[in-house]
């Protein structure tokens, strides 16, 4: 089975069991709900992580400064996390398909259980490639198979797509997400920069050093929520 097939059949099953209950009235949440929550979506090669928890993962460069100033930037709001589950591995398509899958029906099914909560989707390297997958833009070897169903934008307050691969070729984020939506790419780093654009001093040092932009994604998170 190829990586399209596995996705579009995970993701269908999820829509059509909780389709209907997109657009139909909650009573209450379900146990865990939060005002706001951040689905992360973490580098290449970065351990992978246990349930909701940072503790087992190894991400200093963005996922765990992210998960405590976006807490910081809002403090009054109750913050749920979740980690996108995927293998983050360098089987190229396969590992993005099975983010995306993961991502899409986290947020079909949290969406119908939280429903007065809203999402800050934001994602470091390959973890940028699949959200931006999920946003509907296709990478340079493979399309978009998961795509965020429409019906779920209104929940979605920010998008922070750190050093995506995506963004060498394809800058414009889809409506209506292009205002909550910011990259970061710095001027140095070959993996969100074509060739032709990177400095004499470009090298892989900068893709590191996505922990100076945390801060000012926070704000701009917590401006849209």
């Amino acid at each position: 089975m190829t990586p399209t097939t596995t996705g579009a059949a995970l993701l269908a099953a999820v829509l059509t069991s909780t389709g209907a209950a997109l657009t139909a009235p909650v009573a209450a949440a379900a146990p865990g709900c939060g005002d706001a929550e951040l689905v992360m979506a973490r580098g290449t090669d970065y351990s992978r992580p246990v349930a909701e928890s940072w503790a087992s993962v190894d991400d200093p460069t963005v996922g765990r400064p992210l998960d405590a100033a976006v807490r910081a930037a809002r403090p009054e709001l109750n913050w749920t996390l979740y980690n996108v589950s995927y293998p983050a591995d360098t089987t190229g398509p396969r590992s993005r398909v099975i983010g995306a899958v993961d991502l899409v029906a986290h947020l079909v099914v949290r969406t119908v259980e939280c429903p007065a909560t809203r999402f800050v989707l934001a994602g470091y390297s390959q973890g940028a490639e699949v959200l931006s997958n999920a946003l509907g833009m296709g990478s340079d070897d493979f399309p978009a198979t998961a795509v965020i169903p429409p019906a779920l934008a209104p929940r979605i307050a920010a998008l922070l797509l750190f050093a995506s691969p995506v963004h060498v070729y394809n800058t414009a984020i889809p409506e209506p997400y292009a205002a909550r939506t910011a990259q970061y790419c710095a001027a140095q780093d070959p993996v969100c920069n074509p060739a032709s654009a990177l400095p004499p001093d470009a090298g892989y040092g900068a893709h590191t050093r996505y922990g100076e932009a945390v801060t000012a994604a926070a704000g701009f998170a917590a401006e849209r929520l």
